[in-house]
């Protein structure tokens, strides 16, 4: 049995932080576990599978069935790509995490449509890695940092106006297609040299939909939205304008 992945969760008690448990996710060949333990470990080496109690993660819960007629990625992969999989140390936590199946569905269905019309500014989509007849992962075109990262880690000059009128380009060729993305935010923002690049579409919803298990991440969104519709990408850019011009003037004060 391999220890895949390993987390700590706290709770708030008295104002303070205390340790809850560690979660673990395991894997037997292509059957996986999830096991939560009061102990804590310092490296996943230290870590005995064989002391936890498991529990059984269905397969149908993570990876759907691949549909007739999709993209399957090319075998060998692309070697500058990258594949999104589930997170499955988040399985249960909530009940979006407990719907991996339906979310990775939403997604390829998305990207599907998104591989037929693609744009600069929309990451490039491969097509699904598929084992035993099961989507396991969906297959992009490798970027760099995110825009988070680029504004924080980067020394250089960021042209905020061309970066925000790129990534109004993404969302406007989205929208054209009926699509909302429904979690604009700048870590799902990628940059490709100076060019921004908008991923992550498992919040994605057809427009006039209501939102899905999934939608937006807390903080960049306004959570009365409960349909998916234009400006729910415009709130998300206009936080974005709004993050960057924030972090013009606090560069500009150091100066």
């Amino acid at each position: 049995m391999e220890v895949c992945e390993q987390n700590e969760a706290f709770i708030e008690e008295d104002g303070d932080l205390k340790f809850s448990h560690t979660k673990i996710i395991c894997r037997v060949d292509d059957q996986y576990f999830y096991a939560i333990t009061d102990r804590r470990y310092h490296f996943i080496a230290d870590i005995d599978p064989v002391t936890l109690n498991h529990i059984s993660i269905p397969a149908s819960q993570i990876w759907p069935p691949f549909p007739m007629g999709f993209t399957q990625a090319p075998d060998p992969l692309p070697l500058n790509c990258h594949i999104k999989r589930p997170a499955l140390i988040h399985y249960g936590d909530t009940e979006a995490s407990s719907k991996f199946s339906c979310l990775l569905s939403n997604e390829t269905e998305v990207c599907e449509i998104l591989r037929k019309s693609p744009h600069p500014n929309i990451a490039y989509y491969y097509g699904c890695v598929v084992h035993n007849g099961r989507i396991t992962g969906l297959c992009f075109a490798r970027y760099g940092e995110n825009l988070l990262e680029r504004v924080n880690n980067d020394s250089r000059d960021l042209n905020a106006d061309l970066c925000l009128r790129k990534i109004q380009s993404g969302i406007s060729h989205l929208h054209s297609l009926g699509l909302i993305h429904c979690d604009i935010n700048p870590m799902n923002v990628v940059m490709d040299g100076d060019t921004p690049v908008i991923v992550d579409f498992d919040s994605c919803r057809r427009e006039g939909e209501r939102l899905g298990f999934k939608a937006g991440t807390r903080g960049w969104t306004d959570e009365s939205f409960t349909v998916a519709r234009r400006e729910n990408d415009q709130y998300g850019l206009s936080m974005i304008r709004d993050f960057l011009s924030q972090r013009k003037r606090a560069k500009d004060c150091l100066e």
